[in-house]
């Protein structure tokens, strides 16, 4: 369920440690942070690096991927070119999924996708927001980032697009182009925007 966040309490924030802000859901400001800056920065450079050897040798760029991130699970499989990892430490993908071509994650927070998941290309998946009616705090650069789940054996079409903190069931068929804004239950075929379900299916199909 996505969180509702008030403005930020800047006191208390200043006590915490940015990991733990994000972990926690809490507001920070990207902008002041450069270890976060780092982190994105590099794993822009080495995304590009993997998608120019997929070029020539996918076996290849494939190992590099996985070296990279250390949560991808048994057999996974991913197609090049990826359009963006910003954390790599955060994304966790379960045994036996595959994910197509133009990969996107914008994920401070933990974005978790089960076992046994197509996912279609060019799905993205968001976990930073920003507030919706202070413009001073979005100037100021303020944002907070809240976790994307997806359960087991779920189908993704193309350009589906997730956002901040929902979480999606197990056996989840979700038709291209949808916008994800609220959690899906399991068993359910779903689509649109914002995606709404369409039927709900039977769990043994």
């Amino acid at each position: 369920m996505v969180k509702k966040m008030g403005e930020p309490d800047i006191a208390a924030l200043a006590k915490k440690e940015i990991f733990q802000k994000i972990a926690d859901g809490d507001w920070y400001q990207y902008g002041h942070e450069p270890k976060l800056q780092a982190i994105v920065k590099h794993s822009a450079q080495v995304i590009q690096h993997i998608n120019d050897v997929a070029k020539t040798d996918q076996a290849e760029a494939l190992k590099q991927l996985h070296a990279f991130l250390p949560h991808l699970g048994k057999d996974v499989e991913i197609y090049f070119p990826i359009t963006g990892i910003e954390y790599p430490g955060s994304l966790y993908v379960g045994d036996h999924s595959f994910i197509n071509s133009g990969l996107q994650f914008l994920s401070a927070a933990k974005v978790t996708i089960g076992q046994y998941c197509f996912i279609g290309p060019n799905c993205r998946f968001f976990t930073p927001n920003h507030h919706p009616t202070n413009k001073q705090l979005r100037r100021d650069g303020w944002q907070y980032d809240l976790p994307i789940t997806i359960g087991d054996d779920c189908w993704f079409g193309g350009d589906v697009i997730f956002l901040p903190g929902v979480t999606v069931g197990n056996n989840v068929v979700i038709g291209a182009g949808s916008v994800v804004t609220k959690d899906l239950p399991d068993n359910v075929i779903a689509a649109g925007n914002p995606a709404r379900i369409i039927r709900h299916v039977d769990a043994e199909d």
